[in-house]
């Protein structure tokens, strides 16, 4: 994605909301979640069970490896509310707490503060998919034959095609990055 317009909204954002680049993301995720049904879903057994809120997993590095709490309804949430929740999951995670265990739909993995551009994530099953956040990395862009400096990052989409096939997966990504692309619009 062009990250230009996202980095530029979390700068903004961070004085009254105190939240992170990863919150932006993830408030993003919830809100594309919320149109569409099958990336908040789970299998259980044979079955897909959707779920009406985008509750989304944030892995993190913990002593012992990685652990997922769970902030619920984040397609609920406003960025600052979001903020403080996340922060509240993952400082329990670090201290042995999990929040929400098992009624994640989706998990975000960020490997962007260790310099990652481009990962690839395992799914946490019952969950439809999860999401390996990148860097933002300074490129070049060519728009309509002009070259011009930008900020980029690199997102993978891993899915239970059970549940999420390679079109709705797009769709969602598509929406995804609309979100990403324009956040005062869509994160406001």
């Amino acid at each position: 994605i062009d990250a230009g317009p996202l980095f530029a909204f979390y700068r903004e954002q961070k004085p009254g909301t105190n939240c992170t680049l990863n919150d932006c993301v993830v408030l993003a995720v919830g809100r594309a979640m919320a149109e569409s049904p099958a990336v908040r879903s789970q299998t259980d057994g044979d079955e897909i069970v959707e779920y009406p809120h985008a509750n989304i997993g944030i892995a993190v590095g913990v002593e012992d490896g990685l652990t997922v709490p769970v902030v619920l309804k984040v397609d609920t949430l406003t960025l600052a509310q979001l903020a403080v929740e996340a922060k509240r999951v993952v400082e329990n995670a670090r201290n042995g707490k999990l929040d929400n265990v098992g009624q994640g739909n989706f998990t975000i993995t960020n490997l962007g503060m260790f310099g990652v551009e481009e990962f690839s994530a395992i799914i946490n099953p019952p969950e439809s998919g999860i999401l390996a956040v990148s860097a933002v990395r300074e490129t070049v862009l060519v728009e309509d034959g002009t070259m011009r400096p930008a900020r980029v990052m690199t997102m993978t989409l891993s899915a239970d095609h059970r549940i999420v096939d390679g079109l709705v997966a797009a769709r969602f990504l598509g929406r995804l990055k609309e979100i990403l692309e324009d956040p005062k619009e869509e994160l406001t």
